[in-house]
């Protein structure tokens, strides 16, 4: 069974589908993210991304290296997606957000990965507390915890980081933050209020 089969997350195919014609950020497994409005969703699998319109910016792919790549459209497959994030009001990859040079290991492992059934536990837990949520692609999703439902945790964005990265993207540029269940690696309260 291939990784993205096992990270398939139909309830967040089905959150997608909801935010049609608005700017969007998805975050890829393998650290990379996709930024421009949602158009379209073919198959419940791929996703049509065009230039942003609240950000005024090109369609734009994120390597976890920071080089950002400008792109007329993009084909995103959402069957490798860990998160999205919503309420975008300026480009995220502007200057403010300046990831490191360094890169982040891939995963390859051959055994099956199954989501974390006690870290979901601990997660419902938190529920209106200022957490920190690691998922696979290296991402940390800082904020407050909204609801742990249908396999997705919904949080109110402080701020996000990416891999190899020491600025992240803020409250000022987007504002909630939907994360895959199926791809998290750690979940704790955070120290900041």
């Amino acid at each position: 069974m291939s990784i993205f089969r096992e990270l398939r997350n139909e309830c967040l195919i089905r959150e997608l589908q909801r935010e049609l014609n608005t700017d969007v950020l998805l975050f890829g497994f393998d650290g990379i993210v996709y930024f421009g409005n949602l158009q379209k969703i073919d198959d419940c699998r791929v996703a049509f991304l065009t230039p942003a319109i609240e950000a005024e910016s090109n369609a734009e792919i994120l390597s976890p290296g920071g080089e950002v790549v400008d792109a007329k459209f993009i084909h995103v497959d959402l069957w490798q997606i860990v998160a999205k994030a919503t309420g975008v009001r300026t480009n995220p990859f502007s200057n403010d957000y300046c990831p490191g040079a360094d890169g982040v290991s891939q995963r390859t492992e051959t055994n099956e990965r199954q989501e974390s059934r006690e870290l979901i536990c601990i997660l419902r837990r938190m529920i209106g507390d200022n957490v920190v949520i690691t998922t696979l692609g290296g991402f940390i999703f800082q904020g407050t915890l909204g609801n742990v439902d249908d396999e997705l945790a919904f949080i109110s964005v402080d701020e996000i980081f990416g891999p190899a990265t020491s600025s992240g993207i803020s409250d000022d540029t987007v504002s909630t933050a939907v994360i895959n269940l199926a791809a998290i690696a750690s979940a704790s309260r955070s120290t900041e209020c």
